[in-house]
């Protein structure tokens, strides 16, 4: 008499494991809440107004960002709930009569109209496009 071997596993029973799917589930709700924390913050901090330049002061610090392919911070005459909103920053990639187009470190390109800025100030190339650092995780 044989004796007959039956194997038995996850598969032949019908359980269907989604693998790496299961991760990448727990993995994005944990980048989304991390990314929603980070947004909270942006939003919480106060930007102090700075000084209303001309548009002459304006146009020059502009010129030179765009010449010499140097980061400029924007500060915009725009109040959202009562607070001005975070400095825009990047490299003056083009310009018409009414507005100017800056490259951020994401290398999107933001079109700002001329009469809504308020402040340019030029600022260090690696503060403008220093990358975010990853927070380690301690147990």
């Amino acid at each position: 008499m044989s004796e007959e071997i039956i194997k038995l596993s996850p598969d032949t029973l019908g359980y269907k494991d989604r693998g790496k799917m299961k991760w990448i589930g727990m993995m994005l709700s944990d980048h989304a809440e991390a990314l929603n924390n980070q947004q909270q913050q942006t939003q919480s901090a106060t930007v102090l107004p700075r000084d209303k330049q001309t548009l002459e002061t304006v146009s020059a610090l502009l010129f030179e960002s765009y010449t010499r392919k140097k980061p400029v911070a924007i500060q915009l005459d725009i109040l959202k709930d009562g607070h001005y909103l975070p400095d825009t920053q990047g490299i003056v990639k083009g310009a018409n009569a009414a507005a100017i187009y800056i490259k951020d470190r994401s290398q999107i390109v933001h079109r700002i109209p001329l009469d809504t800025i308020r402040h340019v100030r030029p600022i260090e190339s690696a503060a403008c496009f220093q990358k975010t650092l990853r927070q380690s995780v301690s147990e």
